[in-house]
């Protein structure tokens, strides 16, 4: 599944998914090694290089059979005969070894950094970082290196169009890869690490460094988000909030080179200037100021317990300022206004604010849960309350979760809504309304309580939708009332998407082969704006009704969508048989086909 998100990778992401989509199928590739002198080191290298070896060939064999065009239970029998994924206990262990005697370090540690998730006994990960970093030292060229080289990889993947086919992406790739070896993101991580520990005068740099990791560059170009970057980021946040301190004038400072640096690109845009001297005088303004060092210095002021002057200002900043870790900080600017500001009057603004951190940071929702029990204020209470319902209205539409609990949590948000706004019923929502168009309209608490109820009844599974008004991508007015009749599937999507676009194949499979007159695809685009929809779908047409409906749209809210793609499947009188979220997988593929297979057999049977 993949969350919108206010970052530079939502414009990269279509890249980054188009190399981990190759990198998934291309072998496993382990750096060669020169065979160590000392015999025991020997043996612990070859399990290693044993279980690289089995498991390069069983994902070669399993990507044959996946691509095999043959029937699906053909492949099923493929699958069982080739069986289970090599067992990777022995080689985890015979590289902890490695590390414990002090042989073959980077390349025992990069195996288990790349390899596995975070959470082996005694912490493997860790450790193997921790080694890495006594080995290679506090050298800032290994970290300058790697940026370089980053940025050339970058550059070149930029190059390759997200539309291409497979095999001309995975060639594309190989070129790269055929460049030379790169420098490890792992070896640029523990020097950045060895430098802070060091106290050197890059220590800085270094942690800043480490806050601006997202992605672990493979020998591929792809970027994959390895568990243990996370630690790393905060041991760069945990080292900047120290080395930096409780200094406001840093924060100060940031505020205004930003003031500055937004005037300047202001005058620059609004100017009588042509393009490529916008374009000229934009590349010489740069990149806006970094926020790392002014955050940094607003945690340590968090970290006085309240005792700091600026601790509200403070808690503030990490609020309104988008930074690396947003959502963590965030919340802890959140939490130093309820713990030291009992009298505080802009809960509700707050309060929206962590919200839309929700879906990443999930400590957020027990926070808000937390407020709706013990906020005083009725305006404030009731807004933590709307958020607490909607999460338990999501919860109700999450399969994996037992029918018992959804079923409850359900009950818990009806008795949540019912009565929201008695007594503020006319006092201003911190949220708003759309209308077809997209104008925005003020909401009351009357209208959220509304809003809430109606979540309940027609969005969740075995409630009964009601019509529901959209634009289609080309500006028709359309209404969801237009194809009841036929099983209908709402697709909520967009461009930046990968798993979006990942699934279309299988929905033009699946409206191919489905009776058109019982089975309709509604596909409800929340790119931010229309052109953007629009341009796609002029190079990669869909067989079915798009609507577009923007980022913030109201149909998404109370509809509860959280994530995309997301999936609702609603049978021919307005029920909604099924909710599905992430990727269009073979079950839910099923229950569709399913619910066009009973619509056409009563169909049949009727005279």
């Amino acid at each position: 599944m993949q969350y919108p998100a206010d970052s530079p990778a939502r414009r990269a992401g279509g890249v980054f998914m188009a190399a981990m989509s190759v990198a998934a199928i291309l072998p496993l590739i382990a750096a060669d090694a020169d065979e160590p002198a000392d015999e025991p080191a020997t043996e612990h290298w070859k399990v290693v290089q044993d279980y690289l070896d089995a498991t390069r060939t069983y994902l070669a064999q399993s990507e044959e059979i996946r691509r095999a065009d043959i029937p699906e239970g053909e492949k099923e029998r493929r699958r069982r005969e080739l069986g289970a994924r090599p067992h990777d206990a022995p080689a985890i262990a015979a590289a902890t070894s490695l590390i414990a005697m002090e042989a073959m370090i980077p390349e025992a540690a990069e195996f288990l950094l790349d390899q596995f998730p975070p959470n082996y006994p005694e912490d493997v990960q860790q450790m193997a970082l921790d080694a890495l970093a006594t080995h290679l030292g506090p050298d800032w060229a290994v970290v300058e290196t790697y940026l370089h080289s980053v940025a050339e990889i970058m550059a070149a993947l930029e190059t390759i169009p997200l539309k291409e086919g497979v095999d001309d992406e995975s060639r594309r790739l190989r070129e790269l890869i055929d460049r030379g070896p790169e420098p490890p993101t792992t070896h640029a991580i523990a020097t950045a690490m060895a430098i802070i520990r060091s106290d050197g005068v890059r220590a800085l740099e270094a942690a800043e460094f480490l806050l601006e990791q997202n992605y672990a560059l493979r020998p591929t170009g792809a970027m994959v988000a390895w568990p243990w970057l996370g630690r790393s980021t905060e041991f760069g946040g945990t080292a900047l909030a120290k080395l930096i301190g409780p200094n406001w004038q840093v924060v100060e400072d940031y505020l205004d080179q930003r003031q500055a640096w937004h005037a300047a690109e202001r005058d620059i845009r609004d100017g009588d200037l042509g393009d490529d001297e916008i374009a000229r005088r934009l590349e010489q303004l740069g990149n806006r100021p970094k926020a790392h060092r002014a955050s940094a210095a607003a945690i340590a002021i968090l970290d006085a317990d309240g005792k700091h002057g600026r601790t509200r200002q403070a808690a503030e900043f990490l609020l309104d300022h988008p930074i690396r870790g947003r959502a963590a900080k965030a919340l802890k600017g959140a939490e130093a206004l309820a713990a030291h500001f009992p009298d505080y009057d802009q809960w509700p603004l707050r309060l929206k604010q962590v919200h839309a951190l929700s879906n990443v940071h999930y400590p957020v929702q027990a926070f808000i849960n937390d407020l709706a029990d013990t906020l005083e204020d009725p305006v404030a209470r009731a807004t933590a309350q709307y958020f607490k319902a909607s999460y338990l209205i999501q919860s109700a539409n999450q399969q994996w979760i037992p029918e018992a609990v959804r079923i409850q949590n359900g009950k818990k948000a009806l008795a949540l809504a019912t009565g929201l706004s008695v007594g503020i019923e006319n006092e201003a929502f911190v949220l708003t309304k759309q209308d077809i168009d997209g104008g925005e309209r003020p909401m009351t608490f009357a209208d959220a309580e509304a809003e809430l109820l109606y979540s309940l009844q027609s969005t969740t599974v075995g409630g009964f939708v009601s019509d529901v008004q959209a634009r289609r991508v080309d500006g028709t007015a359309d209404s969801l009332s237009n194809y009841l009749g036929r099983v209908v599937l709402v697709d909520f999507w967009a461009t930046w998407c990968g798993p979006c676009i990942a699934a279309f194949p299988k929905l033009r499979k699946l409206i191919a082969t489905l009776p058109a007159q019982h089975f309709q695809i509604i596909g409800v685009n929340v790119d931010a704006d229309l052109e953007t929809a629009t341009d796609y779908l002029l190079d990669d047409p869909l067989p079915w009704v798009v609507w577009h409906v923007g980022d913030e749209s109201e149909i998404v809210r109370k509809w509860r969508v959280t994530g995309f793609p997301t999936y609702v499947l609603i049978d021919p009188d307005g029920m909604i048989l099924a909710r599905n979220a992430g990727t269009f997988n073979d079950d839910f593929r099923t229950t569709i086909e399913q619910a066009v297979r009973d619509v056409s057999e009563r169909a049949a049977a009727t005279p």
